[in-house]
């Protein structure tokens, strides 16, 4: 997981690419908290972008088969919680609580 300034996703704006799984990002230790949310809201409004073409017909001249739709939705459901457990950590911080 290459996540140097110079890697070729940080040069695109999408070096949440560099993660497998939205929850290696909230895991990352390296990264702040701004960091972490700023990487996951990004991967998010990518997916959000691919679902909408994909349903409006916007995508490919060959449309995504429905699993592959499907696993899409499931991967910006798990950024979404992602975000989730991000808020709750920066509430529980931000009360004194850890």
């Amino acid at each position: 997981m290459d996540k140097s300034p110079d890697s070729p996703n940080e040069e695109h704006g999408s070096r949440y690419l560099d993660y497998d799984r939205p929850v290696d990002i909230v895991r990352d230790d390296q990264l702040d908290d701004g960091e972490k949310r700023k990487l996951l809201k990004d991967w998010k409004m990518d997916l959000d972008s691919r679902l909408y073409a994909e349903a409006e017909g916007m995508s490919n001249s060959d449309p995504i088969s429905a699993g592959k739709e499907a696993s899409l939705a499931d991967l910006e459901s798990m950024v979404a919680r992602a975000l989730e457990i991000l808020d709750e950590k920066t509430q529980a911080t931000g009360r004194g609580r850890i």
